[in-house]
Formats: structure tokens, sequence, C-alpha cells
């Protein structure tokens, strides 16, 4: 299910979106998530797959590691309260694990449309048309928040991104 934006989204996203400049600015790749519980951010980070040579160091996976330890230790109340704020719509690994965990609520800038085709690890598999399919349940997605700038962002690292986000 898709939602309109809120103006916590559009805060949230200029985070993100700063945290994949700053990646971007230092040779790194500039796909970056953040996961917010209530007003408090668990995590911010960026792709890690270039300091790491780890293919699953995509942003939301780092995130997901990084609040893991919060994360284990809440009831099924509190994260209903959690979002993750992404700067590109999430792959099928991220998109699983986010479920896995428990996280409700997904909140992206720029589409996987907006890749090159290369960009996509499966052709017409979106966070759509998968949804309904997550072991988890359904998430509700909050697409194309600051898409623009999410767009821009993938078109400074080069218009091509082989989803080693």
């Amino acid at each position: 299910m898709s939602v309109q934006p809120t103006a916590k989204d559009e805060a949230m996203m200029e985070q993100v979106l700063t945290e994949a400049r700053v990646a971007i600015a230092n040779g790194q790749v500039g796909v970056a998530a953040l996961i917010l519980y209530r007003d408090e951010v668990l995590a911010l980070n960026h792709c890690l797959y270039q300091e790491t040579g780890d293919h699953t160091a995509h942003a939301e996976m780092v995130v997901l590691r990084e609040a893991a330890p919060r994360l284990n230790g809440m009831n099924p109340q509190d994260k209903a309260q959690l979002s993750l704020y992404t700067t590109l719509e999430p792959c099928l690994m991220c998109l699983a694990a986010i479920s896995f965990v428990g996280i409700p609520r997904v909140v992206y800038a720029a589409l996987a449309e907006d890749t090159d085709g290369e960009g996509l690890i499966a052709y017409g598999l979106t966070t759509h048309t998968i949804n309904p399919r997550l072991v988890r349940g359904p998430l509700v997605l909050v697409p194309g928040v600051k898409r623009g700038q999410g767009k821009a962002l993938l078109a400074l690292m080069g218009k091509s991104i082989s989803r080693q986000d």
C-alpha cells in the first residue's frame, strides 16, 4: 500500500540524501538509509560495498545491522512505529530483510525505474509488485519522496548503478 509523505518524511529524507552526498564526495557509493523509531534515529549510513567488498552491504542492510541490538529488543507495538528511509527503492534482498525484521514502513526517493536496465536485479520486480508476497506481511510504501534529488544522486554516480549499493 502506498501513502503520501508527511513533513517528517521530507525531513528524514533530507538527512538520508545528505549522507548519500557525503558518501559520493568521498568516492563511495551514494546510496544511504536511515531507521527512525518515533523521533529517534537508530541508524544512518550509506552503502559500504566499496569499503568492505561485501556485496550484501547495501545501505539498508548496513543500517539494519547497526540497529539490530535495538530492533531485537522491541515488541510488535514498538516495531509498528519504525520507518526505514532510503535514497533508492530497496532491492529484493533488502526489502525482504526489512520485512523480516518487522519494519512496517519504507520511504524512498529514486525508484528502481530511475536506474538504467542494469540497475534492476529482476526486471519487473519492484517493491509494489512483490509487496503482497512478503513473508511478514505487506509494507506501507512511500515512494518518490524527493525523487528528483534521488535521481540526481544516481546521475552523480554516473547514471549507472549496478545495485552494489
